[in-house]
């Protein structure tokens, strides 16, 4: 069984529900995410226009990762 918080937090991902306040990145992406694109509560078997959402989503993360500098260049080593 879910946890109260976590059940919340997927009601309002799927409700595509923009949390306000919180200033960290990965509220910052899941918000434009939200606000860009439709959200859906059921599963759909329409996996080729799935699959055009999700490019067009690549596109919206790439350019928010470009203006915000966001790209790891740097990757720690195996020992780390």
């Amino acid at each position: 069984m879910l946890p109260n918080d976590t059940r919340s937090k997927i009601k309002n991902i799927t409700g595509g529900i923009i949390i306000e306040g919180s200033q960290d990145t990965c509220t910052t992406i899941r918000n434009l995410l939200c606000a860009s694109f439709p959200t859906s509560t059921t599963v759909k078997d329409d996996f080729q226009g799935k699959s055009v959402i999700k490019e067009r989503q690549t596109v919206v993360l790439e350019k928010f990762c470009n203006d915000h500098d966001l790209w790891i260049t740097d990757f720690p080593g195996e020992n780390r």
